[in-house]
């Protein structure tokens, strides 16, 4: 029998991927959930919501702690789901239809679809410009597409939440720690997730000016200007002038 086609060695290679799909996707939970606890602040208006991002991204946007702990485990993550899954298929196996398992599929396309989108639209200015979209960026893009950009935030925020909190507890006991019985279960996830589901729509109704008056910031802001510089949006903000 060929190492290849050994049961007792694609065995021990799928539990190896098994913890590293696990621990890859823990390391990135830590920040998709900090970062949309960030976004739930967004009730309580500009100043606070970008104080606490200020203070985030002090930590997650450090060179090194972005490599090793946001992009690093976002890439491996996706190629040894992908490559799980492709392992599966090519066995003539189904995938787990367990309503946590599925929802966590779904939730898995549902990021995939938008992530890279949403990484160029955020981290690519201030990567390039130097122009980061903080509260006022977000709530520009309220204003300038309201019908497109709330129910997009809110299904990806919603989709990261419940793949955060699901994908931590299926993963943590399978790298080893100790999670109670308790917070594994899909009861406790879901409640989580309900509560975090209203505090993120909370969030998402402070960016359309529910709570405040976003407007006349948001169509000042740095990040507004340089879409309209960029041609991007032909939306209420003034293009900047050139300097002199």
């Amino acid at each position: 029998m060929s190492p290849a086609t050994d049961p007792s060695r694609d065995a021990a290679r799928e539990r190896a991927l098994i913890r590293v799909q696990a621990a890859s996707g823990a390391l990135f939970a830590l920040f998709l959930l900090a970062h949309l606890v960030n976004q739930m602040f967004a009730t309580a208006g500009p100043e606070v919501y970008d104080e606490l991002q200020g203070q985030l991204q002090t930590v997650y946007q450090a060179p090194l702690v972005e490599l090793a702990c946001v992009l690093g485990p976002l890439l491996v993550h996706i190629v040894v789901s992908v490559w799980r899954m492709a392992r599966r298929r090519r066995r003539g196996q189904k995938a787990s239809n367990h309503p946590r398992a599925r929802w966590q599929r779904i939730t898995a396309i549902v990021l995939l679809v938008f992530t890279l989108g949403h990484t160029i639209a955020t981290r690519g200015p201030s990567l390039v410009y130097g122009v980061f979209p903080g509260f006022d960026g977000v709530a520009y893009t309220m204003v300038w597409f309201f019908a497109y950009f709330f129910p997009y935030y809110l299904l990806f925020s919603l989709a990261g939440l419940y793949h955060g909190f699901n994908g931590l507890a299926l993963a943590l006991p399978r790298i080893g720690l100790p999670v109670p019985a308790t917070l594994r279960s899909g009861r406790t996830v879901a409640g989580l997730w309900l509560v975090g589901a209203v505090a993120l729509a909370l969030g998402m109704a402070g960016f359309a000016g529910a709570f405040h008056d976003v407007h006349e910031r948001a169509v000042a802001s740095p990040y507004a200007r340089l879409l309209v510089d960029l041609g991007i949006s032909s939306g209420p903000a003034e293009p900047s002038q050139p300097a002199r």
